[in-house]
């Protein structure tokens, strides 16, 4: 059973406006969103897809020097940290914060979320590509 065909209706609910998190997404490898939540208005529509390329794109980088594709991806660009995490082999969860905010928040922070979803991937050791300056 796929683990994204039913996602709980309050998925980000634990995302208080004055959280830590800026963004969250969960979608599909194809872009198509399945549950989202901003601090601030965003265009879903570009977002969601330029999510999914830019892991898509850091996949086919990685196999092109003969590297396994990662379960999980770190980002610090601009003030900001993103963790993109793949849910199963179609789906990925994306957290955006600001930089200030640590690598192992938003890892504990997406284990919680991704408890939620019906079968959730338990990978405690998941491959993991870090990108950017100091990220932790």
């Amino acid at each position: 059973m796929d683990s994204l065909r039913m996602v709980p209706a309050d998925f980000f609910a634990e995302l208080v406006p004055n959280g830590r998190i800026e963004m969250a997404m969960l979608l599909k490898r194809n872009g198509r969103m399945l549950a989202a939540w901003a601090r601030s208005p965003v265009a879903w529509e570009v977002v969601s897809i330029m999510a999914a390329t830019t892991l898509g794109s850091l996949e086919t980088m990685l196999e092109t020097i003969h590297a396994p594709s990662p379960e999980m991806v770190g980002i610090v660009a601009c003030g900001n940290r993103i963790h993109v995490q793949k849910v199963d082999p179609q789906g990925m969860l994306v957290l955006v914060a600001k930089d200030v905010v640590t690598e192992a928040y938003l890892r504990d922070t997406a284990r919680r979320l991704l408890a939620k979803l019906p079968l959730a991937a338990k990978n405690d050791l998941p491959r993991r590509v870090t990108l950017g300056p100091n990220f932790r």
